[in-house]
């Protein structure tokens, strides 16, 4: 019994401290049971008058992120970069905007927040800037954020706990850094990158408490919805702050969100890598037609090789000129090798065939199964060395000696 009334206290008083706390989400208000009218919003616009962060406070700017990503339209390899729609909420807390607010008899700060007005950003971040902007970018966004036009926000409400809120929903493309090693059964990390301008002295960026856990914990599965990625499924959601000092000796922090992705493999696997080795096996197929008549081999391994050509042209389009060969260029590489052997040997068995005067010489016997064998052993050490390196690697160098 003691047990379960600790555990009951305990998950009371966290549903306390959350629903106290002033960095709940920005959703969490109520409007007001009193009229707030145009002038009064007027007024409170013109009262404000900083435009520069609280240098005087103690502590830096708390700035509660909430980024959701409600799709992914396209993943695109050969210029590294991916295209998303998302909505992002800034939520901070302006000490000098609540003692403005308590001016004007606007200020409540007991449970609920209350709506109070709206701005354009324009109005606020315009020509004037009355109220301090926080200058929080997409880093590896690939289009220029425009902060004379409000920078990231759609609108900017305002709270009567001095508390500021900002939305922006929009679709932009993003920088990665793609790694197609594994290419068609790969892996790959979408990052969303967000720093202030400001050094983490006077801006602290944190994720929304109670949105963002959501977010990691469901995939970002909005109302049973999961994000559409043509082609690809999401695998884990992570997000976490990044630290650095920069050369100017001031500590900076960014913000991360990470979305690790897996391709959808069956469309590689059922029309490009099974087929294939359907080709190699009628290419292979050869060894068991009579060694006299060799026109007709020679003929049917070209064709195969040919139709390897071609199914190389048609991956190509998809990655980006990589330095370094894929599992999938592999897997090709090597039919491509045995396809040709099998012309080879075709020929060279029609010579033993010639000598020995039999119509199957030991060339042909030998192919039908060390050809087979030998391909899918090396197809086995290739899987191995692309998809499970570090356990080979480790199990070469053997048991560490600290």
């Amino acid at each position: 019994m003691k047990k379960g009334s600790k555990f009951i206290s305990s998950i009371l008083l966290f549903f306390y401290l959350i629903l106290s706390s002033s960095a709940y989400a920005q959703n969490f208000f109520k409007y007001p049971d009193f009229d707030v009218s145009r002038e009064d919003c007027d007024t409170l616009l013109e009262s404000m008058n900083y435009p520069n962060a609280d240098y005087t406070s103690d502590e830096p700017l708390k700035v509660y992120v909430d980024l959701l990503i409600e799709r992914i339209f396209e993943i695109n390899g050969k210029e590294m970069e991916f295209e998303a729609f998302y909505s992002m909420w800034y939520d901070w807390n302006d000490a000098r905007l609540a003692q403005t607010l308590k001016d004007l008899n606007l200020y409540y700060d007991q449970g609920k927040r209350i709506y109070l007005c709206s701005y354009n950003p324009l109005e606020l971040w315009g020509n004037s800037n009355r109220l301090f902007y926080p200058t929080i970018e997409f880093y590896n966004k690939k289009t220029k954020t425009n902060i004379n036009l409000g920078g990231d926000a759609d609108w900017v409400d305002i709270y009567s706990d001095g508390n500021v809120g900002t939305r922006l929903r929009d679709s932009s493309k993003f920088s990665a850094n793609f790694d197609f090693k594994r290419f068609p059964f790969d892996t790959q990390k979408l990052t969303f990158e967000l720093w202030s301008e400001y050094p983490s002295t006077l801006i602290e960026i944190l994720p929304e408490p109670i949105s963002m856990p959501n977010y990691k914990e469901t995939k970002f599965v909005i109302d049973g919805t999961p994000i559409q990625i043509p082609g690809w499924s999401i695998s884990k959601v992570d997000y976490y702050n990044y630290d650095y000092l920069d050369n100017d000796g001031m500590p900076y922090q960014g913000f991360y969100l990470d979305l690790f992705i897996e391709r959808q493999s069956a469309y590689y696997l059922f029309k490009i890598i099974l087929p294939i080795v359907f080709i190699l096996a009628i290419s292979w197929s050869v060894f068991w037609v009579r060694g006299s008549q060799l026109e007709a081999k020679v003929n049917v391994t070209i064709v195969c090789l040919l139709s390897l050509i071609a199914y190389n042209f048609i991956i190509d389009e998809d990655l980006p000129k990589l330095s370094y060969l894929t599992f999938l260029d592999c897997f090709i590489l090597i039919s491509y090798f045995y396809t040709g052997i099998a012309t080879m040997l075709c020929v060279y068995s029609f010579v033993r065939k010639l000598k020995s005067g039999k119509d199957l010489s030991l060339v042909d016997k030998y192919a039908q199964k060390a050809g087979p064998i030998s391909y899918f052993g090396i197809l086995i050490i290739t899987y191995i060395y692309f998809y499970n390196l570090d356990g080979v690697l480790a199990l070469v160098a053997g048991p560490s000696l600290n």
